[in-house]
């Protein structure tokens, strides 16, 4: 496993997604590196292979961004006429590590695959 090419892979992929281009604007180039290259070792923990690596990864590695940069997508607000509450949502987990896990769940039945 090359892990500079794949983390250059993964870099890429996270640059392809909207909602990330201010958060990892944000950090520098050798954080994110950093990042990816944790989330393809992790990655290679949880079992993910060769073929599916940089998929996971790539979730992972956003999910990292979002908790470098302290930027949550999942706040929560409620708002009464005297009272403004807000809170995270969903334990503050992201949809991008909830992603993580659905794909390493799917690990399991040796299928990987959007749904």
């Amino acid at each position: 496993m090359d892990i500079d090419l794949l983390a250059s892979q993964v870099q890429e992929r996270i640059k392809l997604l909207p909602n990330l281009k201010t958060t990892t604007a944000g950090l520098d180039d050798q954080a994110v590196t950093l990042f990816a290259k944790d989330a393809l070792l992790q990655a290679q923990k949880d079992g993910f292979t060769d073929d599916n690596i940089v998929m996971g990864a790539s979730y992972l590695t956003a999910h990292f961004c979002l908790v470098a940069s302290a930027t949550n997508t999942n706040v929560a607000k409620q708002q009464a006429s005297v009272l403004t509450i807000e809170y995270f949502d969903r334990a503050g987990i992201d949809d991008y590590l909830l992603e993580y896990q659905r794909l390493k769940k799917s690990l399991q039945t040796n299928e990987i695959s959007f749904m």
